[in-house]
């Protein structure tokens, strides 16, 4: 007689647990997804084997990744920028594109360059993606990489991309020895960034998100909500920054970049081009005399500038419009 009140609760239970379950598990493949990072190697030396010289390594800040570079001495050492590329890419293509050529035009104003695999990508320590956060601690290796070889303080210039752009800003607001920061494609928030996202390509409830994320900080040891480069920007007020973004950028709204800029009282330089990280592509040689420039005039080795500038009226072109 007491049969049936029983079984009811007992399958009521049941039907909650394998719920709970498949819940977990799609929040589990959503956060290995969006944690996960798709390792291409650098293949810029296969064009250029004087790279393979150039190889270096050191120790991220806090020493959980070794970082492979390529380490391009300019000479005499005035300045240097370290590139670091985005998401699923590797030095020497930070801007969806082989970057050979800017980094030899930096190298001829005097610059030296340090194209730098972000851990999890290229040839360094295997990681998982956290957007920006550990990612910092990378770009910070970099910049001790850099003075302990003689470059001053303020002298460091950074460059990074999407992701790139991400950890750059957050290295550069905790790291005064950065004095001067190209910031292209980056997002103004990761949770902003990642509702749009998760809207686009999951095609799944907005109910996993939550749970996605919980368990993406169980696996990254970091609640990634806290990557927020536009909160950090007015720390970098009266610092010479430059934002660029593409207007058809459909993987970042160019209006991200539009509120970066404004927040440090930034250069905001928003090419008329599309796709994700798609000024260089479109357009390398503006980019890379809109770049150089930059680095060059607040690096404090301007007088290099004649090796890459065709003469005195472009650069005074380049800073006017700058």
């Amino acid at each position: 007689m007491n049969a049936f009140p029983i079984e009811l609760p007992l399958a009521t239970l049941a039907l909650v647990g394998v719920a709970a379950l498949a819940y977990l598990a799609v929040c589990s493949f959503i956060a290995h997804r969006f944690t996960h990072i798709q390792r291409k190697l650098p293949q810029l030396q296969k064009d250029h084997p004087d790279l393979n010289e150039q190889l270096v390594h050191f120790r991220s800040r806090d020493g959980r990744a070794r970082i492979d570079a390529w380490y391009l001495p300019a000479k005499p050492r005035q300045g240097a920028v370290i590139l670091v590329h985005g998401k699923d890419a590797c030095r020497g293509n930070e801007l969806k594109s082989p970057t050979f050529a800017l980094a030899q035009r930096l190298y001829d104003a005097g610059i030296s360059v340090l194209m730098i695999d972000l851990r999890g990508h290229g040839t360094s320590s295997a990681a998982r993606l956290s957007y920006g956060w550990h990612e910092r601690h990378d770009v910070l290796g970099a910049v001790d990489y850099l003075l302990e070889r003689g470059y001053a303080p303020g002298r460091i210039g950074v460059l990074g991309a999407s992701l790139g752009g991400a950890a750059a800003v957050l290295a550069t607001a905790e790291e005064t020895a950065i004095g001067a920061l190209v910031s292209d494609s980056a997002f103004a928030s990761f949770e902003g960034m990642i509702e749009r996202q998760y809207r686009k390509l999951a095609h799944l409830p907005p109910c996993f998100l939550p749970g996605a994320l919980a368990i993406g900080r169980l696996l990254l040891g970091v609640d990634v909500r806290r990557v927020q480069p536009l909160a950090l920007m007015p720390l970098l007020r009266g610092r010479p920054v430059l934002v660029i973004h593409s207007e058809g950028d459909r993987f970042v709204p160019a209006s991200d970049a539009q509120a970066l800029a404004e927040a440090c009282g930034a250069e905001c330089w928003r090419t008329q081009n599309d796709g994700h990280i798609g000024s260089y592509r479109a357009q390398p040689r503006a980019y890379e005399q809109r770049v150089v420039t930059f680095f060059a005039r607040h690096l404090d080795v301007l007088p290099q500038m004649h090796h890459v500038l065709r003469g005195e009226s472009e650069l005074d072109e380049l800073l006017l419009a700058a």
